[in-house]
């Protein structure tokens, strides 16, 4: 290795990154010297990142405050919590200085770094919109620089998408590029009626979000998100206690929306469930690789367990999934919602498939966070 430009080549950072570091280089050999052995711990710390994968981009410094945070992950469960967090590159907390909160803040978080971005983990005290809401109000006044929330875990899946027809199966993640809050509206005696009016429902997206959306839903970025999801998984199922491993084939079973689970507090095979199974392609081929689907996903303080509500709002309003919580954050923060399916939102729901669903959208996220480009601080950090 003849220099640092070598190095920064061979590691694959972008090419303002290494000018940046290039610029340094001259200092460093000045102050260490070129053959001394501090000089070559920096190269082998440099090296060694590329082995690891932990960077795509330019590592973020400690940030001296809360001021130096941009990012903010939100999770309503504790198992979404712990897959995200199983993926920090930093861990901001294990050393002091510790940044606390606002005070009346009454939110728990966790802080560190995913490639380039300081992020920090927000715990909802429980599932619905209206804790969302207040804590995410409560985060913005900790951390008032956030720029994105992203509300990523688990989701109820709509088995095949509107108008497309496209199968979406357990483990796959959908990436929200919009918010439909399906429970609020008028409900007259023969039919309820969403309100609808610009006045009444959620925005889109801000121009930076539908933009990098945008990106993605591009064969090449796609590609290139699915990839890196399936070396982050391999990471997180190597971590027994998060128990992330995939449930099989087998247990992904989709009923027809009109046959019914005949008891709620037994699953399927202690009922004998014998509806006829809807037929999927991609899990007769073995496709099992979670897949990402961009489109609108419902939100609601209602737990979805019925298939053919299911199949009517997503005919209705062009939803590709259900959850609980976007619904409040939407007005606090500029939003992505990025959540596996661990069920079809019918009343066949399961549990043995929240784990896994919990760890792909959570590698999602990683691989998201790699695409998306921030200034902090007054300070540039380059992502691919």
């Amino acid at each position: 290795m003849e220099n640092l430009g070598d190095l920064l080549q061979l590691v694959g950072w972008p090419e303002e990154a290494q000018e940046y570091y290039l610029r340094a280089e001259g200092g460093v050999r000045l102050v260490y010297g070129s053959e001394s052995k501090r000089c070559q711990e920096i190269v082998s710390k440099l090296n060694h990142s590329k082995e690891s994968s932990r960077y795509d981009g330019m590592a973020p410094a400690r940030p001296t405050s809360r001021l130096g945070f941009e990012v903010a992950i939100i999770c309503a469960l504790a198992i979404e919590a712990d897959a995200v967090k199983a993926l920090f590159d930093e861990q901001w907390d294990d050393e002091p200085p510790h940044y606390g909160k606002a005070p009346g803040d009454p939110n728990a978080y966790s802080t560190g770094a995913i490639g380039s971005h300081n992020v920090v983990l927000t715990y909802l005290p429980s599932m619905g919109k209206v804790h969302a809401a207040v804590a995410a109000a409560n985060c913005r006044a900790s951390f008032p620089n956030i720029k994105l929330a992203l509300i990523v875990g688990i989701c109820g899946a709509v088995p095949f998408v509107p108008d497309t027809g496209v199968e979406i199966v357990l483990g796959d993640v959908i990436l929200s590029n919009g918010i439909i809050q399906y429970d609020l509206g008028r409900q007259y005696p023969e039919r309820f009626e969403r309100k609808d009016t610009l006045l009444e429902s959620l925005g889109r997206p801000s121009m930076e979000i539908r933009s990098i959306l945008q990106k993605l839903g591009g064969v090449r970025d796609r590609e290139k998100l699915s990839a890196k999801m399936v070396a982050y998984l391999d990471e997180l199922q190597r971590e027994p206690e998060l128990q992330a491993s995939y449930p099989g084939v087998t247990h992904d079973t989709l009923f027809g929306a009109m046959y019914r689970h005949p008891n709620t507090g037994k699953t399927c095979q202690e009922c004998g469930c014998s509806g006829e199974l809807v037929l999927r392609t991609r899990l007769k081929k073995r496709i099992v690789q979670p897949a990402v689907h961009l489109g609108l996903i419902a939100s609601g303080d209602t737990v979805m367990k019925s298939g053919e509500e299911r199949d009517e709002i997503a005919k209705r309003e062009g939803v590709i999934g259900f959850e609980m919580e976007s619904a409040g954050t939407w007005d606090v923060f500029p939003c992505i919602v990025i959540k596996g399916a661990c069920d079809y939102a019918d009343s066949h729901k399961t549990k043995i498939w929240q784990r896994y669903a919990a760890a792909t959208a959570a590698v999602c996220t990683k691989a998201f966070l790699e695409h998306w480009v921030t200034f902090a601080a007054g300070k540039l950090y380059y992502s691919n």
